[in-house]
């Protein structure tokens, strides 16, 4: 969901001359997440793939009465947030089930209040920003933790489904030039190079706890130089691919990663919390066949899928529900 960041005056003028030609990327998340997010066994791809070789994914226990039933789906105001509703929304009526949408509605609060209210029942959620909202102190990091530790903090009234294996995540992304010159792999590869190095971020990113204090105590990480940027992924590209910055935090479903042939560097040390796309829904409006459409989707989606959904709605300017529909029927849902 979109972080919202509050940028002095002075910072945003000097930011915005860093928008140039960039890329748009993927929408900046509602919330912040609160801590660290992948598992061992690092893989670093150009693709942008920065999570490492997944464990299992947990799964819900819980079962719901038989039938379709019919349910509202709601998303965040963004693109990709819009085409995981339709991709989840189709495949609910391929099983016949009753579906209604309320698409972009806004921010986190604006959703949750209309969950709340029963306005929805049902939206894409991302695991880790989901469960620092419900519990601004929680500590879990891995896919595992994190949801468990929501299913505990989420109102009694709610449930989550099962999680996908799709991630949108902060990365610590590079070029390609800079990750062969530097051999970089992990972001625990930067320690002994990243005192030489330029790292760009929004300038919350300082502060976080999952920011530049966790490069330092998780990694041995500290660069020589913080380039405060505006939020938004293009700022951060265009000043990946002009120089202006070595390193930047880049979302792991922004198209430009795998456009730009960019690096995202494996959290092999959970430094960012996990963000599962997972759906939270109300427990009420659910039956078993509204939850086994759900689980199918979640089961078949990753990270690397999710970002070439994002970029034919961003780039190549197709509806999100053309993008979802084509989709269900090549991952035979639809």
């Amino acid at each position: 969901m979109k972080r919202i960041y509050l940028v002095p005056a002075v910072m945003l003028s000097m930011t915005m001359a860093l928008a140039g030609c960039g890329s748009s990327g993927s929408s900046d998340k509602t919330t912040a997440p609160a801590g660290g997010g992948s598992t061992p066994a690092p893989t670093s791809s150009a693709s942008g793939s920065s999570t490492a070789s997944a464990a299992p994914l947990p799964s819900s226990t819980a079962t719901y009465p038989a039938g379709t039933g019919s349910i509202t789906i709601g998303s965040a105001g963004f693109a990709e947030n819009e085409i995981l509703a339709e991709i989840y929304a189709g495949a609910m009526q391929a099983k016949g089930v009753k579906v209604s949408k309320k698409l972009s509605i806004g921010e986190r609060p604006q959703y949750i209040a209309a969950l709340k209210d029963g306005s929805i029942d049902f939206v894409p959620e991302y695991s880790g920003s989901i469960l620092n909202y419900f519990d601004t102190k929680a500590t879990a990091k891995t896919p595992a933790d994190v949801y468990t530790a929501l299913e505990s903090k989420i109102p009694s009234g709610d449930a989550v489904l099962n999680p996908s294996g799709a991630q949108d995540s902060d990365t610590i992304t590079v070029t390609k030039a800079t990750a062969d010159k530097n051999n970089l792999k992990t972001i625990g590869d930067l320690k002994d190079v990243a005192s030489g190095l330029t790292f760009g971020a929004p300038a919350q990113f300082q502060t976080r706890a999952d920011g530049i204090p966790a490069l330092k105590s998780v990694y041995g990480v500290v660069f020589g130089t913080f380039t405060p940027l505006q939020p938004g992924g293009a700022i951060t590209v265009t000043a990946l691919k002009n120089g202006t910055i070595d390193a930047g935090d880049i979302f792991s479903t922004d198209p430009s990663i795998a456009a730009n042939n960019f690096v995202s560097l494996v959290d092999d040390k959970s430094m960012f919390a996990a963000q599962n796309v997972v759906p939270l829904v109300n427990k009420a409006k659910m039956t078993q066949t509204i939850a086994d459409a759900a689980n199918a989707v979640s089961a078949k989606l990753d990270t690397k899928t999710l970002a070439e959904l994002v970029a034919k709605v961003q780039n190549d300017k197709q509806s999100a529900a053309a993008v979802a529909k084509a989709w269900l029927a090549s991952a035979g849902l639809g």
